[in-house]
């Protein structure tokens, strides 16, 4: 066998970014659908605020589920230990904005370098307008990328950001806890920062 053939070629990157309620957990549920019928071995990750790891479901914003193993927020590397099974051929991360940036773009690498197809979707911007985790630079690297809007709640115009109009100040809050936040999806004329 030639040194080429025994070489596996990188994995590609995919991502969906942009604001909430705009479809991109949706759009991973379709491709997890497509994916499986077409019998690849797929695992779908998810972060977690807290220290926990496992089984789960995730919900679109119209509430259908996609299977994913929550995986904590301060360890994105575990991610690895789940691929490092045999077989592995896609891998799919939901929000990946909540990971740690620098240590989710080397989870990534390792992933793309070991001939893993990823797909990743995240936030571009959290509430103030302001970069939020690794999604803007995996955007940048991606061999297909695709952002992705809503539709502003106030104006009906393009919504490329995300308004938090309730909860506590922090980029990112809990799954759990009294201070839950709520957002709305608005375009950049209509945004405003909310002060708690």
């Amino acid at each position: 066998m030639k040194k080429q053939e025994k070489l596996r070629a990188a994995g590609k990157l995919t991502v969906m970014a942009g604001p909430m309620f705009a479809g991109k957990t949706t759009k991973l549920l379709t491709l997890f659908s497509i994916l499986s019928k077409l019998n690849y071995s797929i695992l779908c990750f998810k972060a977690e605020s807290r220290k926990v790891s496992g089984m789960g479901h995730t919900n679109s914003h119209d509430e259908r589920p996609l299977p994913v193993i929550y995986i904590s927020m301060d360890e994105p590397e575990k991610i690895l230990q789940y691929v490092g099974r045999d077989g592995i051929q896609k891998v799919i991360i939901d929000a990946v904005h909540f990971f740690p940036k620098a240590r989710i773009l080397k989870v990534i690498d390792a992933l793309l370098s070991a001939g893993i197809d990823v797909w990743v979707n995240g936030l571009i911007f959290d509430y103030r307008k302001e970069e939020f985790g690794a999604t803007r630079e995996l955007f940048r690297r991606a061999d297909e990328a695709m952002e992705l809007f809503s539709v502003c709640v106030r104006c009906g115009s393009k919504a490329e950001h995300t308004e938090r109009i309730s909860g506590g100040l922090e980029q990112s809050l809990g799954t759990t806890g009294t201070r839950k936040a709520q957002y709305i999806p608005v375009c950049a004329k209509c945004h405003r920062v909310y002060s708690g």
